[in-house]
């Protein structure tokens, strides 16, 4: 029991220990310095916002199918006796070309019991001739009166012309089923895939090809309601010759760019009731490239392809990253040190780029790299403007190339009231520093100012040049968003 007992105790002394130790070492760890959110200064890339003309381009994904796809059907029955050396899956037929042959034995027996029939009938129609014209001199020699149709032999002459017409179509119906024997090509086509073979016994109106035009392919392409409104489709059915739209077609299996021109030259009439997208059908000639009259290699059915349909022009929006947006609707804008976001109203996006109709002017500072945890007014300054690198007006290092200040400090951007007056205390080195800054330099570095900077350095300016407000030999920057 006493052995126990100590047991026991030592066990709990070295648990009192251990935990002692690991309370001393919780109290006394190292603390690495935390960067409070509201002294930090976010560094900024950012553009000038300007108005341009954009061609919007619509994105969308189908499939191509040929404009005529056909299973081509036997008129006639009996043995298939020839077949083409082209008769394979992929096999080329231009417009009248022979398919295959059906036995033409029977058919040709029949045309010529049809010729012996036309035969008879053209003599019997003569024999009538002659016996109606000797019935009508005999009348007018013996006869009195006005004489019947009978008497002069009408009705036979009658029966015989129709008994040779008979025969005659006959004989046009028997060398029709005669031509049919052989099977022709009704366009230029290709072979999908074939279902009789030389030697096979096949029915009237029994399958003998697939096959598929080789002159027009056609790509039915979904466009939701926005995006029939951005290519400015006004019309459905058949589109108006200045109402066609170019589109580059552009499959996605391929690696090496390759691109094929198209129109859409009719939209469908109709909505999908599923889907609630309309159709537009593109058309692309000799998608096959077998005039060889193009550089682009064959566009086959069932290939699923990217389309890019080329919109009319948009004037007077602006044309921006689509980084610099904080969501759907908002985009961020540098102001007055301050990193903010703007409400917009975006006429087109797509992966890279959005276009925006309103919610900004001209000259706005746009920024397309902002912070990843972002908060409403946090602190910044510009690294770079319009893609040129920009320095701080005391003449420091470059901007978009110095450490991430600490709190307080000025290192081209916002800071404290102290430090914006050491910041501008040497007016000799400040006008040195802007004399070699560019016209976007010099405006970006103003921008980074605080509103008691940009006080101070206009009271100093004033004061040095008599109010003319001339500064680094004459260049004047006017404000942030000059």
């Amino acid at each position: 029991m006493k052995k126990s007992y100590t047991q026991l105790t030592i066990v709990l002394g070295i648990a009192v220990i251990t935990s002692v130790i690991f309370v001393t070492m919780y109290i006394f760890r190292p603390k690495a310095p935390v960067e409070r959110l509201e002294d930090r200064v976010e560094r900024l890339e950012v553009i000038t916002a300007k108005k341009q003309d954009v061609f919007p381009i619509v994105k969308t994904q189908a499939v191509v199918e040929s404009k005529l796809t056909i299973n081509i059907k036997s008129q006639v029955s009996g043995q298939i006796v020839y077949t083409s050396p082209k008769f394979l899956t992929g096999g080329f037929f231009d417009t009248g070309e022979v398919i295959l042959k059906i036995d033409p034995s029977d058919y040709e027996l029949a045309l010529a019991q049809a010729e012996v029939n036309v035969a008879r009938a053209e003599q019997t129609l003569s024999v009538e001739k002659e016996q109606a014209e000797l019935a009508r001199q005999d009348w007018e020699k013996y006869g009195e009166g006005k004489a019947t149709e009978l008497v002069l032999r009408i009705p036979q002459l009658r029966e015989a012309e129709a008994g040779l017409k008979g025969a005659q179509a006959n004989y046009e119906a028997q060398r029709i089923r005669l031509e049919r024997t052989e099977v022709k090509a009704p366009f230029p086509l290709m072979i999908d895939e074939k279902q009789v073979d030389l030697g096979q016994v096949v029915g009237t109106n029994q399958d003998l090809v697939s096959v598929f035009g080789t002159e027009e392919a056609e790509i039915r392409m979904p466009l939701s309601q926005k995006q029939i409104d951005l290519l400015d489709i006004k019309n459905v059915g058949i589109l108006p010759k200045d109402e066609v739209l170019d589109v580059k077609i552009k499959d996605l299996t391929r690696e090496d760019h390759i691109a094929w021109d198209a129109q859409i030259l009719r939209v469908e009439s109709s909505i999908d009731r599923k889907s609630r997208v309309y159709y537009a059908v593109a058309t692309i000639y000799d998608p096959m490239n077998l005039k060889h009259e193009k550089p682009t290699p064959p566009l086959l059915p069932g290939v699923f392809v990217e389309l890019e349909v080329f919109g009319p022009k948009i004037s007077d929006v602006f044309h921006v990253p689509v980084k610099a947006m904080h969501d759907d609707d908002d985009i961020f804008i540098f102001e007055d040190g301050k990193l903010i976001t703007k409400p917009v109203k975006v006429v087109d996006r797509d992966k890279d780029f959005v276009t925006i109709e309103s919610g900004i002017e001209v000259g706005d500072l746009i920024t397309t790299s902002p912070p990843f945890s972002y908060v409403p007014g946090m602190k910044s300054m510009v690294a770079n403007l319009d893609g040129v690198p920009v320095a701080r007006p005391g003449g420091g290092p470059n901007v978009a190339g110095g450490q991430r200040p600490a709190a307080g400090a000025t290192s081209g951007g916002p800071a404290t009231a102290n430090a914006a007056e050491a910041q501008a205390g040497d007016q000799t080195n400040n006008r040195a520093s802007f004399a070699n800054m560019t016209p976007e330099q010099r405006r970006a570095a103003i921008a980074n100012m605080t509103p008691e900077q940009r006080a101070a350095m206009q009271a100093r300016r004033q004061a040095a040049g008599g109010g003319n407000g001339s500064m680094a030999g004459g260049n004047s920057p006017q404000g942030g968003n000059q």
